[in-house]
């Protein structure tokens, strides 16, 4: 009876396009990616002591996602080299916003080790879906998406601050920012 019980589970995850895979949330990372000058040039930070939290069924990827949030405070910006960091500090992120930006997951379209997690981005009163595609591979997990900066009202303002201190931009901020995340798959 349990090996029958066992083997419906198994055909019923298999019709629905569930998989198995999950992540290890510990070692969940988010990175980011801005680009500058006319060619295009891009430059990766991350934000540090990001406040995450997940759903309460760690078996899939949809489990962990759903309804999963983050709070991010800008200040906390790190773009590994302190010029750029201040520029980010106090030349983009204190044009474009005073709040936490707030992530929420809305929807996890789970297939065989990929699929698609739908954020929403939210800076005060305003906000932004991202679709982040993603894929596990070789015990890797991996998302992806891009976010236009050009939702929220201030992102001129603070896109052009961040071009006149970063002699580094050529006077040219681009107002679209690649997300990662990675975390290890389990």
């Amino acid at each position: 009876m349990k090996k029958i019980f066992k083997s419906a589970i198994a055909s019923a995850l298999l019709v629905t396009g569930l998989s198995a895979a999950s992540i290890d949330t510990s070692s969940l990372e988010l990175n980011f990616e801005g680009y500058k000058t006319s060619e295009m040039a891009g430059t990766v930070g991350t934000f540090k002591n990001i406040k995450y939290t997940f759903g309460k069924d760690g078996s899939s990827i949809t489990g962990v996602f759903k309804g999963a949030t983050a709070t991010i405070k800008p200040q906390n910006v790190d773009m590994g080299d302190d010029t750029i960091t201040n520029n980010m500090k106090n030349a983009f992120f204190a044009n474009f916003t005073k709040s936490d930006i707030k992530v929420s997951v809305v929807d996890v379209l789970e297939g065989e080790n990929t699929g698609l997690i739908t954020v929403k981005v939210s800076i005060g009163k305003e906000s932004a879906l991202v679709p982040l595609t993603y894929t596990i591979k070789d015990g890797k997990f991996e998302a992806k998406g891009q976010l236009a900066l050009s939702a929220f009202k201030n992102a001129h303002k603070a896109l052009t601050a961040l071009s006149k201190a970063a002699a580094g931009h050529k006077n040219m901020s681009w107002p679209l920012v690649d997300i990662m995340l990675e975390a290890n798959a389990k």
